[in-house]
C-alpha cells in the first residue's frame, strides 16, 4: 500500500458533514463478560465518588446504555444488590475541597546572616 503524499487531505474540521461519516459513534453490543462489566463499571465510578443511590440512577438511566443493559440483564434488585456488594468492597472515595483566605497577603523577607 502507498500512501499519496502530493494531495494533502482537508482537515476533518475543514470537511463537510457526509451521511456516511466514519466520525459517527455508533455503539453496539459485543459479547463479553457481564459480571466483569459491571464490576468495572462501578468501580470506575467509585473512584470518581459516585456512591449507591448515583450509581443505580445512572443503571437505571436508558441514556447510559452499557449501564442500562446491565440493569434489564441483571433485573433492578439483583443489579442493586450487586452494586452494593462491589461497593462494600472497593470502598468509594471521597475528598473535600477547602477554599481559605490567606492569613496575610504581604511577604515577609526574611535574611539569613552570611557565612564567612
Amino acid at each position: 500500500m502507498q500512501i499519496d503524499l502530493t494531495h494533502a487531505k482537508p482537515h476533518p474540521k475543514d470537511r463537510s458533514v457526509e451521511p456516511e461519516d466514519p466520525m459517527n459513534l455508533h455503539g453496539f453490543e459485543v459479547p463479553g463478560d457481564a459480571d466483569l462489566m459491571l464490576c468495572m463499571l462501578v468501580e470506575e465510578f467509585a473512584r470518581m465518588g459516585w456512591d449507591l443511590p448515583r450509581l443505580l440512577a445512572m443503571f437505571r438511566d436508558p441514556f447510559y446504555v452499557a449501564a442500562h443493559g446491565l440493569t434489564l440483564r441483571f433485573g433492578d434488585q439483583e443489579l442493586e444488590r450487586r452494586v452494593a456488594q462491589i461497593l462494600a468492597r472497593c470502598g468509594v472515595i471521597r475528598t473535600n475541597e477547602v477554599h481559605t483566605t490567606p492569613i496575610s497577603e504581604q511577604l515577609v523577607q526574611i535574611d539569613l546572616p552570611s557565612q564567612p
